[in-house]
């Protein structure tokens, strides 16, 4: 029999795009030797799926956080006469008893972690999940027991830190209701599988962290981006109320601290990332370096003549992590010396307010003609070879597919210097800071005033260097001696524990 791995996601596969997703349809569709689950966090439950699963994909859990009152909607955990049963049974006299008791103590682990060490926050964590498998989530969450613990534990946790005056009812309300979503994942039954692995050290990763202290099952973690610190820079803008971010930092620092402490091993995307895992104490010799791999004969250099007028091509999910704003203004500046110049951005807007910025942008510059946002395509080979510059302008990455897909194509390159991006990159093309639009622009114009040779040259040393480093067989063959691993190891572990029985 095949082995099982139960593959968690958040926001990414199989519903949505980008860079996750892309690493997620690569080791399902090129690893027979599997079988995958796949449970996926997503934003609401009428997302369609978007990518055509392998066929040892055996199974796909949506756990959607909005998009309905209560939890219990969407029922696939079990049939509703037992949902029924379980509301029935959650009375206020099991809240106080049974869950009360875990919620203060989960509150405390949160907003001061220095009380209390991470193995008992971890059991905390499994003790609620065994809660809710057995009573009603939406009617526990939602009780009056619940919202009285809240409100007195996180003003007494915040006296120290904001006047307790300045913290009003609404915000403990709001902190309370986005608490109540975030954690949803904790009462989703976790699948009979022989390994778990987590595409992110965030919420989707707490049915690792359950799996592993009440199942025993091993737990594997792959960080694409620095998941906290991405995180933290959507909080800073996203969430206007200082009391709200706080409490939101705290719980997304525990979840990170859960994650880090109980994988098994962590394969960051790239070298950069051990830095924050390291911060965050992990130790050296959990980690272990996996670069994203893509297949040199699907991006391949494409023979198209010279373009009629410049064009450079930026491709991405359009929003604030990937910095297209910095990109039209960069634009604008490389319209001075090329006139006629092009900037087409292949993407969907993942969100909408942002889009819209980038479009009012445009417009103020009077770019409709330079900046065409091309939307998605279903060849991202061919595009990269028609451009004569790949632009990369993100704020946060971690290892993108979007570079070395270029390089695989033999593309000249400019990007950001931002996470894996200048291990990929190294020589073969150029690297400007994050937000800095002129720089930007004076790399792109520097590309642009080569010949077509000349940055084709460049192209073929990119591809070189990829070739040697970020294939997809590579790539994919180190994650599958990874599974097995863990997994024999795993089952030796149970053979010595029984014989000790």
């Amino acid at each position: 029999m095949k082995p099982c791995i139960l593959l968690t996601t958040e926001g990414t596969y199989p519903f949505l795009g980008g860079g996750v997703s892309t690493w997620c349809h690569e080791l399902t569709h090129n690893m027979p030797e599997v079988d995958f689950k796949l449970l996926a966090i997503v934003a609401n439950p009428y997302l369609p799926q978007q990518y055509q699963l392998s066929a040892n994909v055996t199974q796909v859990l949506k756990v959607p956080l909005w998009g309905m009152e209560d939890p219990i909607e969407y029922g696939w955990r079990f049939p509703f006469s037992r949902a029924l049963k379980s509301k029935i049974a959650t009375t206020g006299t099991i809240i106080n008893q049974r869950f009360i008791p875990l919620f203060e103590q989960l509150l405390k682990g949160i907003l001061l972690p220095d009380l209390m060490d991470i193995d008992t926050l971890g059991q905390t964590f499994v003790a609620i999940h065994k809660y809710f498998l057995r009573y009603d989530y939406h009617k526990t969450m939602t009780s009056i027991e619940v919202w009285e613990c809240f409100q007195k534990l996180v003003a007494t946790a915040w006296q120290s830190q904001v006047k307790p005056d300045l913290i009003t009812l609404g915000e403990i309300a709001e902190t309370l209701k986005l608490l109540y979503r975030l954690l949803i994942p904790l009462h989703v039954p976790i699948p009979a599988v022989d390994l778990i692995h987590s595409s992110a050290a965030s919420y989707c990763g707490l049915p690792g962290i359950i799996g592993k202290l009440e199942y025993r099952i091993p737990y594997l973690l792959t960080e694409h981006g620095i998941n906290i610190r991405e995180q933290y820079l959507n909080l800073r803008t996203s969430i206007p109320s200082v009391f709200v971010r706080r409490f939101l930092h705290y719980l997304a620092s525990a979840v990170v601290k859960l994650n880090y402490h109980f994988a098994d091993l962590i394969l960051p995307v790239c070298t950069y990332n051990t830095r924050w895992e390291q911060w965050w104490d992990v130790p050296p010799e959990k980690i272990k370096v996996v670069y994203n791999g893509a297949d040199p004969d699907k991006f391949t250099p494409q023979n198209y003549p010279p373009n009629d007028r410049p064009v450079v091509l930026n491709m991405g999910l359009i929003f604030a992590l990937k910095g297209q704003l910095t990109l039209i203004e960069a634009a604008a500046i490389v319209r001075e010396t090329f006139p006629d110049v092009e900037f087409r951005l292949y993407g969907k807007p993942t969100d909408l307010d942002y889009f819209a910025r980038c479009q009012q942008k445009v417009r103020e510059y009077g770019l409709e003609k330079i900046v065409n946002f091309a939307g998605f395509t279903s060849e991202p080979w061919r595009v990269y070879s028609e451009a004569d510059v790949v632009a990369m302008s993100s704020v946060s990455e971690g290892f993108p597919y979007a570079v070395i897909e270029a390089m695989f194509c033999a593309c000249a390159i400019v990007s950001t210097d931002v996470g894996g991006v200048p291990e990929a990159l190294e020589d073969t093309g150029l690297l400007v800071p994050a937000d800095r639009p002129i720089e930007l622009a004076n790399a792109i114009v520097k590309l642009l005033s080569l010949t077509h040779q000349q940055r084709k040259q460049m192209g073929v040393k990119s591809r070189q260097r990829a070739i040697e480093l970020f294939t997809r067989s590579k790539c994919v063959q180190t994650y599958l001696d990874t599974y097995l691993q863990l997994i024999r190891q795993s089952r030796i572990r149970e053979l010595k524990l029984n014989s000790k029985l």
